[in-house]
Parts: structure tokens; C-alpha cells; sequence
């Protein structure tokens, strides 16, 4: 955490209450202000005195012929006294002048000449006179008598003398440009601020440069940069030092100055190009860092740099040379430092970072946030907040394997003064947000509860993120939760799965997540797989130190509130279910395979939705007869369908559902005129258990996920598109692929034994069938019966002079399906063979 405030400029909090109603400090300001006045006063007198002085001497020596030392002091010091004075009574008149402040701004000031200087500023604005104030380096921390006491003036010219004054960035950098001085300007603060400054100069000024708003300004970046565009509101534009505290706390042998031609192993590094351009000033030893502007819009973090150097050459030469350079990182794979705020202090630099310092976590490293500016870095918290927490799209979120040090109350307690403090020191309406005293201390059972939910199946993948996360317990798995997932205030997370999950953008590929339920949302989090689906793939592809190895991860989650939940589909048997919301980035599929574990989760949705109950819809509007006779209620749950009283639909399954599977079964047999043979006995989602074919994985296993489907005659194997049906209405054309696709089928009467036991996969099931020739049963895969012991499809194949074999391996996860499957196979089997199924045991 960066807290050496002597060496970061920045505006303090202790000036801004310091406004033009202050009457004590805007006479303080005055007596200032005449001071200058005195003094400049002064210097012009002394100046033309002392060309009159010469003018004289130069007269008498031509007259006289000759030179007098001792006439020429005498006369010299007679008119240095006529002339103080004469200064004296000009200041004096000039002190007389009624001087009326009409608007103080506190603002960051850049000058730029011959040199590159930045200063905390104080702009005050009279009648006809524009006055900057300096407050020193070291009085920063001070308190606010000792800071305004010691403010230096830089500044005091008249509105007439104003050369030029505009917005080089609108709404953020306002420049100014004397008649009287090369000396540029630059302005730092908010819009509200610069724009009445902008407002006031400009009655007095004609040269007033034209300005655009701030959103058409980043649309130009965009376009010349060529970047892309996407959603480009800006939200909120904030001006901060970035730091990077490896390179900046132990040494500055690294400095990342305003680019030149021969910066190439700057333009080479995928780190530097965000942090802040750094001055070498002639007037002091270390380096100077020049803020940064950061626009947030709803799905970008967009950084500015600005090279102030390079924009005045730019004003004076009107030479074209880029002066601005735009780097957009997607809000997504933004996000704050896991141990944020750790640590608190009543002291100087304690007082500086709670004020100004954030840190964040961006592309590879850590970025060191420090905001000029008062209040920027709890404005930029909310709003980084409200949008990260609104975006639709997988986000990245990080967490240390240690401890947080902040975790809960108990473990970090802050004083009364620091209370206080923070309290006086940000924002109305953006205090920290507080959690309940049941959300602090949640029930033991609860936590029993979540422990004991916390078991992740062992053939799902885990990275090395998930992998800690099974780890979690108690405490520490609520405390996770609330440190690294949650967005919403005050929720509480009720409910834990892990499941495969499928996104309807994706609907091939399968990706392991953890699904944590709270009394506001539904919260994925999610494989690093996933990161092909936020396009975060490029941002996170590294490969961290040994240091980062071991205490931080990063992982990523998808967010759907439950305000935004629409429907919930269950599949057949409840082997899945499909939670469905208002975009196409808002249907996600969960493969549970367990018929349990989707009712769990469904009955504690319906709880937790309970406490989001919507007030009742209006009265319908008058039917017409079609409509009013034409849809009677039957007594029976029309489609299954159950409106929840939150307005959600649950959707179940129907008969017909059910029936259109056996007409797909039958037409895929090419046997519909005897459709009862077909009747479904039992669905189940497994895996084909296949040996790896590749030289890195030698004896390892691959899981291709199934449909298994039992009939009264039959076993079936389909590939199944868990996701995209039932169509949602925003759909316009259907999927590129039916919702099943035939792989194999079997006849029961061909099955000649089943293994069980871990000889293959664990817990796997080995169906064995006599391979023969049948005409009434359609296998449209074509079957090599001279390949490996293993083939593609994960059917093992054994020939001979006298029989053929093919093998199933087929793996169903829950331990409920497992067992029906194998009842209701040997009943049939028994049924059609009149013997019992020969079950064998493997070691």
C-alpha cells in the first residue's frame, strides 16, 4: 500500500470546506490577494524608475562632457526614495480598490513553461481579477489553519490579460494562456467546477478555444486509436497518479517518463503503457508523476495520459503530435486489491491513503491508485461498484489464500476516531455499506449447513482457484463470500453447489462451477475456462511469480440478480435445470445429474425468492370472448408451469415432453408404428468413460457427456443440447442442432453382463453386449471391431472366431441414478431373458 504522501501531490480534504461564504477566509484571501497587488505594484515601479534613472544619466553625460561619481549616487539615491515613495502611494491607492470574491475552487494545478511543475491550488475569482494560490508540499497533512495560513500566490492577472483559456479535455483539464507569459495553465477538478470557471472567463474573454463534451472526446480517441467502441458512456472521469509500488517503493531506477522515440522497451512492456507518465524536474531531485484521467463507462475502464509537455509545443508550434494517449481495459478484469483497506490510522500518512489511495488489480499486476483530488477515490468506488456489479458478463474476482485481515468485525476493529474520520471525510450517501447483525454473525447451523454443502463431486475439473475453495470451511467459506463474491448489500448467502454449467452463448462446452445462492442473487463461480467466454483470456494469461504463486488467485464469476430471473426449467427426472433472465447472457444451464441435489436447490431458490415477493400484477385489461372461453382451467397445472409469487416460473416437465422424447426414440429406431415399445422407463444424465489417446495422459480418462435413455426393450446413448431448448422468446431462429442426437443404441436382449467396480473409472458401469446383426435395430454409428481395446466412442471391442462384444463404460454421477439404472436394467433384462442379469464386481 503506497503511504508516502510526501512524494504523491494531491489536493487535501482540509481545503474544499473553505468556500466563498466564508467570510473569515475570503477576507484572508483578500489581504492575499492586495499583498500581490502591493507587490507587483512594486516590481513595476522599481522597473521603470530604474529606466528613467538611465534615461537621465545618459542626458547629463552628453551635456556636460564629463562624469561625476559622487553626483551620480547622489542623485541615484534621491530617486530611489522619490521612488519608494511613490510606489508606496500607488500601492496604497491600488490596496483602496474594493476587492469582492465572488467564487472559490479548489483545484490541481499543472504549469508548464520551460518546466513541468504541480501544485494543489486554490483558484479564486473576483470581479475582474483571476488569483492561484499554492498550498506548500508539506503543509498537505496538515490541519486546515496551518494550510490555508501558509497558501503562496503564483498568480493574480486580470480577466483582460487572458490570452486564451478552453478544455483540452472536455469537462476534465481546463488550460489557461497569459498575454504576458508563455506559461501554460492547466486546470484539474470536476466538471461542475471548471465549467463555472470555463463560464466565468469566458464574459471577459473572446478567446475562448470551442469545447465538446467529454463523451465526444473519448468517441475521437476511440476512432483514432482504433479501439473499440462498444458501450462508451462515460459515467464518471477521475484524474490519479497509477504507481506501480514495485518499481516506485524501493528505487526509482525505473521511471516511466513522457514518451520519446527511443522508449521502446517501454512501448515493448504489456505493464507500463498504464501507469502514469513521470518529469524529471530541473528544481528537484525525484522525479515528478503526472496524473492520469480515468473515465468509467458501463464496460470499460478507459485511462488517459496525458503528455502536458507535449500538448503545450502542440499550442505554441500548432504541430500536430499525438499528445494523448487512450488505453481501455474491460471493467471485468478490473477489480480491487483482495486486502483493500487491511490495515487503518489516525496518523499523517495513515489519513493520506485512506483519503487518496486505492489499490486495484488490472491487466498483470497491481495498480497504485492515488487521486488528486478530495472525495474522487469514494466516488470512484461507487461507481466502479454500481457498474462492475450491473455488468452482464463473466468478471473476474481475486482472493489471497492468507487470511483477510479485515474479514469481519471481530478481527479488525476501528477506533472511534477512526470512525469518525472517514465518516466526516466522505461523501453524503457514500458511507461503507454496513452488513446486519445476522449477516455478521451467521446461525451455526447455517454454517454446518454450507460446510457440509461445500463437496465438490470428484470428476468435475478444478483450478487451482476452485481447488482452495473446496478447502473452505465454516467461517472461512462465509467470510469468502463476502470478501470476494458478494455485490449486493446486505444478502446473505443461503445455499452452495457444485455442478457443471452450460451457457446458452456456448452450448458445447461445459464448464465446472461453484453456485453459490444468496438472499439477492445467484453467483457462479466459475472454472478458468471461462475466461474464453469474457474474453479475458488474453488479460489473465500469465504465469505468476513464485511469491503470487503462493498467496493470490483469481478465478472468475458470472452474476444473475434475482430481480432479473424470469423462468426456471427443470429437466427430465430433475437431472438438470435451467435458470433463465431477460438476454441470451442470462440462461445458464446446471447439470447437477443428481435428482436430489436439483430439488435442494430449486426449493431453497423458492425461499429465497419469497423474501423478493413483487406487489400483485394490475387487473387485467377485459378479455374478449376467444380469449375468455378459450383457455379454461382444467384443475391441473396448465403446462406445469408454477408462478412463483416473486412473478418467476418454474417450468416442470410435461406428458408431452415425455411423449416427444419416445416419438425421437421410435422415429430414431425407424419404428413408429410400434411406439409403445418405446415407452421411457428412465433418463439419466452420464458419461461415456473413453482412454486418452494422447502421449501427455497416458491411462487417463475422458468423460464425454451423455443422455442415457432406458426404454422397455432398449438402452440409448444421445448427445443432448442441455441449454437451448425450450426456445426463449427473444429467440428468432432455432438451434443450429436438433436437442438430441442419436450416438448408439442397444438392444437389453444383447447385453450379456454388466461390471461394476473401479477396474476402468470409478464407480463407472460396464455394459457388455453381444455385437450382433439385427435388422429391427438402427445403429448408425459406424463401428471399427478391429481398433484399440478403447475406441473414440469409448466402446471397448473384443473379436474372435466365435463372438463379438462391444462395451458401454458408462459413468453416472448421482448414486440414486446409479441404482434405479441398474434395478430397472435387470428387471427388464430378467423380463425379456427370463434369468437374472449377471453383475460382476471389479477391483
Amino acid at each position: 500500500m503506497w503511504t508516502n504522501w510526501k512524494k504523491t501531490q494531491v489536493l487535501p480534504f482540509s481545503c474544499v470546506s473553505y468556500t466563498a461564504t466564508n467570510l473569515d477566509f475570503t477576507s484572508h484571501l483578500t489581504g492575499l490577494i492586495r499583498n500581490a497587488m502591493w507587490e507587483e505594484h512594486l516590481k513595476a515601479s522599481k522597473t521603470s524608475m530604474h529606466v528613467d534613472t538611465v534615461h537621465e544619466s545618459l542626458s547629463q553625460a552628453s551635456g556636460d562632457g564629463y562624469f561625476e561619481m559622487g553626483l551620480d549616487e547622489g542623485e541615484h539615491g534621491s530617486g530611489c526614495t522619490v521612488s519608494s515613495d511613490a510606489t508606496a502611494e500607488s500601492c496604497e491607492e491600488a490596496g483602496e480598490e474594493l476587492i469582492q470574491i465572488k467564487k472559490v475552487f479548489w483545484v490541481y494545478c499543472i504549469q508548464v513553461n520551460k518546466d513541468l511543475s504541480q501544485f494543489a491550488s486554490c483558484v479564486v475569482l473576483t470581479d475582474n481579477l483571476l488569483a492561484v494560490f499554492q498550498i506548500p508540499h508539506q503543509e498537505l497533512t496538515g490541519n486546515r489553519q496551518s494550510v490555508t495560513g501558509n497558501m503562496e500566490n503564483v498568480l493574480t492577472v486580470p480577466f483582460i490579460e487572458i490570452e486564451a483559456v478552453g478544455f483540452d479535455v472536455p469537462e476534465t483539464c481546463l488550460s489557461l494562456k497569459l498575454k504576458t507569459s508563455d506559461t501554460y495553465w492547466y486546470f484539474l477538478s470536476d466538471s461542475q467546477n471548471l465549467k463555472e470557471i470555463y463560464s466565468c472567463l469566458n464574459m471577459f474573454n473572446s478567446a475562448v478555444k470551442n469545447s465538446s463534451s467529454a463523451q465526444e472526446f473519448i468517441n475521437q480517441l476511440l476512432e483514432s486509436h482504433q479501439l473499440t467502441d462498444g458501450d462508451t458512456v462515460v459515467k464518471g472521469a477521475f484524474a490519479a497518479h497509477l504507481l506501480n509500488l514495485a518499481e516506485v517503493a524501493p528505487c526509482n531506477q525505473q521511471i516511466h517518463s513522457f514518451p520519446t522515440d527511443s522508449s521502446s522497451e517501454a512501448k515493448n512492456s504489456p505493464y507500463s503503457d498504464i501507469l502514469s507518465f513521470t518529469w524529471q524536474s530541473e528544481t528537484h531531485q525525484d522525479p515528478v508523476y503526472v496524473p492520469c484521467l480515468l473515465f468509467l463507462t458501463p464496460s470499460q475502464l478507459c485511462i488517459m495520459k496525458v503528455d502536458f509537455v507535449a500538448l503545450t509545443k502542440k499550442a505554441k508550434t500548432l504541430e500536430e503530435k499525438r499528445w494523448v494517449e487512450l488505453i481501455q481495459i474491460p471493467l471485468a478484469s478490473v477489480l480491487l486489491h483482495p486486502k483493500q483497506g487491511c490495515s487503518s490510522s489516525t496518523q499523517p500518512a495513515g489519513a493520506f491513503r485512506d483519503g487518496h489511495v486505492l489499490e486495484l488489480m488490472t491487466r498483470l499486476k497491481f495498480v497504485t491508485a492515488v487521486f488528486v483530488l478530495p472525495h474522487d477515490k469514494f466516488l470512484f468506488l461507487s461507481l466502479f461498484s454500481q457498474l462492475r456489479a450491473s455488468l452482464q458478463d463473466v468478471k473476474t474476482i481475486a482472493f489471497f489464500k492468507v487470511k483477510k485481515c479485515h474479514g469481519s468485525i471481530k478481527s479488525c476493529p476501528l477506533s472511534p476516531t477512526m470512525t469518525r474520520r472517514t465518516l466526516k471525510s466522505s461523501p453524503q450517501g457514500l458511507q461503507r455499506p454496513h452488513l446486519t447483525l445476522s449477516l455478521l454473525y451467521p446461525s451455526d447451523p447455517l454454517i454446518q449447513k454450507l460446510t457440509d454443502e461445500n463437496q465438490c463431486p470428484f470428476h468435475l475439473s478444478v483450478s487451482p482457484s476452485l481447488h482452495f475453495l473446496t478447502g473452505l470451511k465454516g467461517n472461512d467459506l462465509v467470510e469468502f463470500f463476502y470478501n470476494s463474491v458478494a455485490e449486493v448489500e446486505n444478502e446473505e448467502i443461503k445455499h452452495l453447489l457444485w455442478s457443471s454449467v452450460v451457457f446458452y452463448k456456448a452450448p458445447d462446452v461445459e464448464i465446472t462451477a461453484c453456485i453459490m445462492l444468496s438472499t439477492k442473487a445467484v453467483y457462479f463461480v466459475l472454472h478458468d475456462s471461462a475466461a474464453q467466454l469474457g474474453d479475458q483470456s488474453l488479460v489473465w494469461d500469465w504465469k505468476p511469480s513464485d511469491h503470487e504463486k503462493r498467496d493470490f488467485l483469481h478465478s472468475y464469476c458470472f452474476t444473475i440478480k434475482l430481480n432479473d430471473l424470469q423462468s426456471v426449467n427443470v429437466g427430465l427426472f430433475d437431472q438438470y435445470f435451467r435458470v433463465a433472465g431477460p438476454s441470451a447472457d442470462h440462461i445458464i444451464s446446471c447439470l447437477t445429474r443428481d435428482s436430489y441435489s436439483t430439488h435442494a436447490f430449486i426449493q431453497q431458490l423458492m425461499s429465497v425468492l419469497s423474501f423478493l415477493a413483487k406487489t400483485p400484477s394490475p387487473e387485467p385489461v377485459e378479455q374478449d370472448f376467444y380469449t375468455e372461453f378459450g383457455n379454461k382451467s382444467t384443475g391441473k397445472m396448465e403446462n406445469y408451469e408454477l408462478v412463483h409469487s416473486s412473478r418467476v416460473k418454474f417450468i416442470y416437465p410435461s406428458e408431452e415432453e415425455i411423449g416427444d422424447l419416445t416419438y425421437i426414440v421410435a422415429e430414431k429406431m425407424g419404428d413408429l408404428a410400434n411406439l409403445h415399445a418405446y415407452n421411457i422407463l428412465l433418463y439419466v444424465l452420464a458419461f461415456q468413460v473413453c482412454r486418452s489417446k494422447s502421449t501427455t495422459s497416458e491411462g487417463q480418462h475422458l468423460l464425454h457427456p451423455k443422455t442415457l435413455i432406458l426404454t422397455g426393450s432398449d438402452l440409448f446413448l444421445f448427445d443432448e443440447d442441455y441449454v437451448s431448448y425450450p426456445l426463449p422468446d427473444f429467440a428468432k431462429e432455432p438451434p443450429k442442432r436438433d436437442k438430441y442426437r442419436l450416438t448408439d443404441a442397444r438392444r437389453i436382449r444383447d447385453l450379456d453382463r454388466v461390471l461394476m467396480g473401479y477396474q476402468t473409472y470409478p464407480q463407472a458401469l460396464t455394459f457388455v453386449f453381444d455385437d450382433l446383426e439385427s435388422p429391427d435395430l438402427l445403429c448408425n454409428l459406424t463401428m471399427d471391431h478391429f481398433a484399440s481395446e478403447f475406441n473414440t466412442s469409448g466402446m471397448k471391442t473384443r473379436t474372435g472366431s466365435v463372438d463379438k462384444e462391444v462395451q458401454w463404460c458408462i459413468f453416472v454421477p448421482g448414486s440414486d441414478s446409479r441404482e434405479k439404472l441398474i434395478s430397472l436394467l435387470a428387471r427388464q433384462w430378467e423380463l425379456l431373458c427370463s434369468r437374472e442379469l449377471p453383475l460382476e464386481l471389479t477391483g
